[in-house]
Order: structure tokens, then sequence, then C-alpha cells
């Protein structure tokens, strides 16, 4: 029986060895490599490398190179990876630092895949080059080397004889990129040997030659041109129009006797006012000519009373409205549409009847009512879809004559009916905390908090996960009830099932296009949110 008696003995042993005898920077690896499991890689990479620097462990070094992969330190994670693959099982090795050495092969070769290369090539040799990356001289330039993915690295080049250059670039991951590397040289540089290729002016002077316009210019024909002696004889003989004014007797015939006739001194006063008409007649009749049109265009837009629409409307909850009630919560973006019927009151005023659509879904967000302990944050989530109808009132302001562009500003008032989905509500423990280590379980970020399992569950989060608040029974699963069906003499209830809603002010600015058509563009702050809409009309 002795043998089984030491065999038990030394399971024993084993088993409590870590906690009594526990090496430097095992609490720290514990604590890390936990967080590291949980996606905290933010907490566990200080954590980690603490323990590294007190004891290097496989088990350690591996998941701390993981965090740095997951943070984009592509370089740090492969020597990481490359350095716990070249080791070999050592005395103090455990099941999982041989398997983390056996993981960290596969995981070297795949990382350095991911690794994005740069190589800087000379276009041409050059005297004292010198190439620095990052203030980094590079010994080789043109041999790959490796860089982070997503940084900006600052290449800067330098040559005897030749100006510095510098250049900024940003390498993807898997990228293989060659750069060539091509300087300037400083002013008294090799340029002249290019001079002997311009051989064009030569051959433009032969075809200055060719330019024989000159000669064609011989027309002195134009001297010839008789034409002004030819014009003299005509216009003499037509001077003959005097002449032809000599039958002023022919404008007797007229009898301009007439008026003589009309000796009645009334009837020459009539003439005189006559003239006077006939000057302001003209003056009065371009006005009416030119502003007659002006009314006409904006008449027939006006006549449009009743629209149809539809269009998106949203409501954008900040976390500050959380904040009023307790704390916690997180930024929510409701989605939806709407349908509405508008007619005109008056000149200016639209009253508009609207039935909408909206999606109040939000993510797991921790919450907890104000002046409570941090062991009452529960994990929130919402699927809720509710229908809502309303009526609007709304002041147009046109901003031009035509009434292309008009600003409008309003309110509104309307209730909503939540028909489908549901509100959960879950206990919840630190994400960080150990379990099994009752003294892990501290106050934290609440958004790096997870849901009780259970009672107790994990084991030491009695404090976060109990059956003792109002909250007992908040575990995965439970469906919180509406306002109207909430047990007696306990705070529960929270599911609205119908609510009002209230939209004051709102403002917005549309445009008529087309004498049918039109896009409304609002906002506006509603018990709800924010909202915010878009928006097309449609005359009937």
């Amino acid at each position: 029986m002795r043998l089984p008696i030491a065999s038990l003995f030394g399971l024993l042993a084993v088993l409590l060895a870590p906690p009594v005898f526990a090496g430097p920077g095992d609490k720290e690896a514990n604590q890390g490599m936990n967080a590291a499991r949980g996606g905290f890689c933010k907490r566990a990479i200080p954590l980690l490398e603490s323990a590294e620097s007190q004891r290097h462990r496989p088990s350690s070094a591996v998941p701390l190179a993981d965090c740095y992969v997951k943070q984009g330190e592509l370089l740090k994670a492969s020597d990481i990876y490359h350095k716990v693959a070249s080791e070999k099982k050592a005395p103090g090795y455990n099941a999982r630092d041989v398997a983390a050495i056996t993981s960290a092969k596969k995981k070297a070769a795949q990382l350095d895949a991911r690794i994005p290369t740069l190589v800087v090539t000379p276009a041409e040799p050059y005297e004292g080059l010198v190439v620095e990356i990052d203030g980094e001289v590079i010994s080789e330039p043109s041999a790959p080397h490796r860089f982070d993915p997503g940084e900006v690295l600052v290449i800067v080049a330098r040559a005897e004889g030749h100006e510095e250059t510098s250049q900024k670039i940003t390498l993807k991951e898997k990228q293989r990129r060659e750069i060539k590397l091509r300087l300037k040289p400083k002013p008294g540089g090799k340029k002249p040997p290019e001079k002997p290729v311009a051989k064009k002016p030569p051959e433009k002077p032969p075809e200055k030659p060719i330019a024989k316009k000159p000669p064609e210019k011989k027309p002195p024909e134009k001297p010839i041109a008789k034409k002004p002696p030819e014009k003299k004889p005509p216009k003499k003989p037509v001077a003959k129009k005097p002449p032809d004014k000599k039958p002023p007797r022919a404008a007797e015939k007229p009898v301009a006797k007439k008026p003589p006739d009309k000796k009645p001194p009334r009837a020459a006063e009539k003439p005189a006012e006559d003239t006077p008409r006939v000057a302001t007649g003209p003056e009065e009749r371009p006005k009416p000519a030119v502003e007659m049109p002006e009314p006409t265009p904006p008449s027939p837009r006006r006549q449009r009373d009743v629209w149809l629409g539809a269009g998106f409307q949203g409501f954008f909850i900040p976390q500050l409205m959380f904040g009023l009630l307790g704390e916690g919560g997180r930024d929510v973006l409701v989605p939806g549409g709407d349908i509405s019927l508008s007619t005109r009151l008056g000149r200016r005023f639209d009253l508009v009847f609207s039935v909408a659509y909206a999606r109040f879904w939000m993510d797991e967000t921790p919450f907890k009512p104000k002046g409570h302990p941090d062991t009452d944050y529960e994990i929130v989530e919402s699927d809720l879809q509710a229908l809502q109808a309303g009526v609007r009132l709304v002041w147009n302001i046109p901003l031009d004559r035509d009434e292309l562009f008009a600003f409008r500003v309003g309110a509104g008032l309307g209730v909503g009916w939540t028909f489908m989905g549901d509100l959960y509500r879950t206990q919840a423990y630190p994400g960080d905390a150990v379990p099994g280590d009752p003294g892990s379980f501290v106050p934290g970020d609440p958004y790096r908090y997870v849901k009780c399992r259970g009672p107790n569950n994990p084991v030491g989060s009695f404090r976060y996960c109990n059956q003792l608040d109002y909250d007992a029974d908040h575990y995965p699963g439970y469906v919180e009830p509406s306002w109207f069906t909430r047990p007696k003499g306990r705070p529960q209830g929270l599911r609205p099932l119908v609510y009002p809603w209230l939209v004051l002010p709102e403002i917005g600015l549309a445009l008529r296009p087309w004498d049918r058509v039109a896009f409304d563009l609002r906002v506006g702050a509603s018990v709800t949110g924010l909202l915010g809409g878009l928006g097309i009309r449609f005359a009937l």
C-alpha cells in the first residue's frame, strides 16, 4: 500500500504546488493568460510582460505574442514565436509549455507570410549612398527589410554630389514593395550631354524660306479699283431729288387749307392735347409688358395642397440619456421609416399625419440604477420593434420667389406601440476576474463585465451572481415584463408596451425641383432621442 499512498501524496503535491510554491511572475502570468483568453489584450499585455521579465515560460510568452498580433505589432510577435520555437524542453517545463513550443513553430511561419517587406533599389550606382528608414541607417537597402503594416515609414536617401530626397510610405499586410531610388544631382551636374540632342533648331530654318507669303502680296491691282470714279457719276444724277421737291404745289393739292376750315380754335387745341397723350402712351405700355409675366410663374406652384410622402426616419439615443437614470449605457441608433399624408392650411402651414416603424435594437450593454453598488450591474439587451402614429404641424418659410427652397419649422406628437421583441436583463460580474479566486472579483470597467451563468457561477462570484436582490432571477433567458404585467411589489416591468412621443422643435429644409415632387430633410429633438429624416413627397 505504500506505493499507492505515495502516488496519492504526489498528486496532491502537484495540485497544491501552484498556489503554495508559486514561482516569480506566476501570478501575473496566470492573470495575463486568463485575460488573453477572454480577448482583453490591453489588460493582458502588461501582466504577461511583467511575468516574462521575472521568469520566461513558453506558456506565457506565446499568449503575449498572440496579443501583439492583435495589436498590429507583428515584428514583436514574430521575434517571440521564433525564440520559443527554437527552444527545447527544459527542466521545470510542464505540458502547457511543451504545447506552446509546438504551436509557436506553426504560428511563426503563418505570421512571417503576413509581415510586409520593403526593398530600396538604386536606379544607378551612387557614391557614398546612405539610406535611412525612420531615422535608422539601412546597411543593405537592396535586401528585403520587414516592417509592421499600417505604420508611416519615412525614407531618406543622400549621396555625394546629389540632393537629399525623402518620401513617406505605408505598407499593407503581405505586401512586397520595391522602390526605385533616383537622386537628383546638385547644380553643376552632368546635364551638357543632353544638349546635342537638341537638333531641332536646324530643322526649323528650312520651313522659314517656304513661307513665300510676301510675294503673294503682289496684288497692286488695288489702285485699279476705279470704283471711286464710278461712284461720282451715279451720285450726281441721283442728286436730282431736290427738283422733285418742287411739287409743293402738289402738296397744295391735299389742300392743307382744311385746318383753316377748322377755324374754331377749339379743334386746334384738340390735336395739341393728343400729342402729349401719344408721348405718355408708349411709356405706360412697356411697364405692364414687363411686370405682367413676373407674378404668373409662382401661381401654379401654390395650388398643390395635398401631398403623399415616404422616407427614412430614425432616432439617435446618446449615452447621456442613460446617465439621467443610472450608470453605463451606450449610444443607440434606432432606424426606421414612415409614410405621411399632408394637407395645406392657409398659405404657409402643413398638417402632416404619419405612420412610422422603428427598430429599438441594442447590443449587450452594462447598466445599473443610480446610487446602487457595483454588484448590481446587469447586461441589458433589446430587440424591440415599434409602430408609431402621430401628427405634426409645419410652418413653411419660402427662401425664393418660386418656392424652390423652403425652410420648415414645426412640432409633433403621437403614440408608439412595441408590437414585437423583448428586453433582456442578466446579472454581470467583472470579466477580468479569475474563477475560483473571490479576491479577484473587484469593481472594474463595466464594459468588460460578462453575464453570470447562475448563482455563484462562476465560483467566487457570489457577490455579483446571487439570489438576494430584486434581480435574483436575472440569468440567461430572463425576459423583462412590460409596464402592465410587472409583479406586485417588485421594481420590474421596464419593457415599454405603449408610450407617448413628442418632437419639439423640428426644423428642416424642403427642395421642390418640380411642380409635383418635393424632397424633405428634417431634424428634431424628441422624447425617444434625436430625430432625423429624409423623404420624398408627391402632389395628389
